[in-house]
């Protein structure tokens, strides 16, 4: 109960991942060094009321990975990330950017079964989503703070057109005291045919905490969810996709969920040359309170396949919730 887990009682972690662009280092004798990073600046306004515009640090990250093969049909693995991310005026004691290590595992690799990872790293419910704005989508399915952690295990397999995996949080202080202690399981299942990849994910959080509500204080819960996601490329320059998830907390020796609310997400793009314009629309439908739409709408101009700007508007229908707004560019290698 150290950590808390949401559930879709407040908006979605965004959580930011390593680069996808990588330059190799080092490639002889079976070892294989990358490094990858990223840097993106935004001038952001959430959706809320009384908020108002300011420049921010979004998105700073620098991996390495390693690749070295030990025989024909295995290689081993290790990886790791760093993060930058200024905290500038969003604290009372603000500084000047923060080096957090977010990712250090090591595993094993094979083209016929998968890979499987040990560390610092990501659960598979990170992917969860297919939303296709940059911060502005509010009411879409989400999990906080357990999508990663320092005692993760994950294992992912991708033969093209069937893909899974399974991963594992363990928040061990390695100490057999009674104390509850926050346990994560989640799954991915997903299938490619044609035009269309159709996924589905599962959620498992045990000894977890939520505030529900404008509570200082966390309520104990079980958490499960669950999320099915398909996308369509089948229209040229257009890609389409939509979502239906559930999260449902359980008091710890309380008869009543304090949370259970299905969430609804619908997304397209289209790409006319470097520009792409976006738009998304999500609903939260709790058991208990008002249902709430956001809605999202954006243009990307791609300078390079590394580099691009955007700008983006999003609101809800929530009480006292205003347009928000965020003007960015992010340059990767």
């Amino acid at each position: 109960m150290k950590k808390t887990i949401l559930a879709m009682a407040v908006p979605a972690l965004l959580a930011a991942g390593s680069a996808s662009a990588s330059i190799n280092l080092y490639d002889a004798d079976g070892v294989k060094v990358d490094l990858s990073g990223a840097a993106e600046v935004q001038y952001f306004q959430d959706i809320g009321n009384d908020k108002d515009g300011m420049w921010r640090l979004d998105d700073g990250d620098l991996a390495v990975n390693t690749e070295v093969a030990v025989s024909p049909e295995m290689s081993v693995l290790a990886g790791m990330s760093f993060e930058f991310e200024s905290e500038e005026a969003l604290t009372e004691n603000p500084t000047n950017g923060n080096v957090e290590n977010k990712e250090l595992y090591v595993g094993f690799k094979s083209d016929s079964f998968g890979q499987i990872t040990f560390g610092r790293q990501y659960l598979l419910s990170d992917d969860i989503g297919i939303t296709k704005d940059y911060e502005l989508s509010k009411v879409s399915f989400g999990v906080e703070e357990t999508s990663h952690g320092d005692q993760v295990a994950k294992y992912i397999y991708d033969n093209g057109t069937l893909y899974g995996g399974v991963s594992t949080y363990q928040k061990s202080d390695g100490e057999d005291d009674g104390t509850a202690e926050l346990s994560v399981v989640d799954a991915r299942l997903g299938y490619r045919v044609a035009d269309f990849d159709v996924r589905g994910y599962y959620y498992k959080a045990d000894d977890g905490s939520v505030k529900i509500g404008n509570a200082t204080t966390a309520t104990a819960v079980d958490v499960t969810g669950y999320q099915f996601e398909v996308e369509y490329a089948g229209i040229e320059n257009v890609s389409l996709a939509a979502s239906y998830g559930n999260v449902q907390a359980d008091a710890i020796g309380g008869a009543n969920d304090v949370i259970n609310t299905d969430a609804f997400s619908l997304a397209a793009d289209y790409t006319m040359g470097n520009t792409t314009f976006a738009a998304g629309w999500d609903r939260q439908d709790p058991e208990k309170g008002d249902n709430v739409n956001g809605y999202y709408a954006n243009v990307t101009y791609a300078l390079h396949s590394n580099a691009k700007v955007y700008a983006e508007i999003g609101d809800t229908n929530a009480d006292n919730a205003d347009l928000g707004y965020v003007a960015g560019m992010e340059v990767k290698f």
